[in-house]
């Protein structure tokens, strides 16, 4: 893995990001992806960590699934709340653990986000016994915290202490900002007692 020595940006970073015309359109292949995911799960009840602008949410609550999502961008969520005003959309902060809670969802998803903030802090929040659908990067980007280059020793050693990871898939996204086709890693995994 490797550390960028960024630091982590602010709830206005992401605002402004959000203000100029932000499109997840590129991110289509992996909400796909999450949504098939979903649709192997037992009855899923999700939760969103850092929904973002709600495209995700949007298709998890069109296939019928319980949702709740939030973001710390107050500006993301005004956006989430224009293109799904039927979703459970709030403004909430990754490092809240009352985020969390209540504990109605079996799933957390974090599309993008991990990346973002201490994520091995995040793992500590969840409940056990809940799966998680994570995708996390493996390309540079102002706000990235760590890249994530090598599936074994980046992703399922890193989170061995938290999660039983049951599959690494590599998608392609285009990303958002520069519209470049970039690798994305996506993990499915349960929470574990530990």
């Amino acid at each position: 893995m490797i550390v960028t020595g960024n630091l982590e940006k602010s709830a206005e970073y992401y605002s402004e990001i959000y203000r100029q015309g932000y499109d997840t359109q590129g991110y289509y292949p992996l909400y796909q992806l999450v949504v098939r995911f979903l649709d192997s799960f037992p009855s899923p009840r999700v939760l969103e960590l850092g929904c973002g602008i709600g495209d995700l949410g949007r298709m998890i609550i069109a296939r019928g699934y319980p949702y709740r999502g939030f973001d710390f961008s107050k500006e993301a969520i005004a956006r989430c709340k224009q293109v799904c005003p039927e979703g459970n959309f709030f403004v909430g902060n990754i490092y809240n653990p009352a985020g969390f809670l209540p504990v109605d969802y079996n799933v957390a998803v974090a599309l993008e986000v991990l990346e973002h903030v201490d994520d091995l802090r995040v793992m500590e929040y969840l409940p056990p016994g809940v799966r998680l659908i994570a995708s996390v990067p493996d390309y540079d980007d102002a706000a990235h915290l760590r890249l994530y280059k090598d599936i074994q020793q980046d992703i399922i050693e890193r989170y061995r202490p938290y999660l039983h990871v049951v599959e690494v898939a590599t998608a392609t996204a285009a990303n958002a900002q520069t519209g470049l086709k970039q690798s994305i890693h996506i993990l499915s995994a349960i929470k574990t007692l530990a």
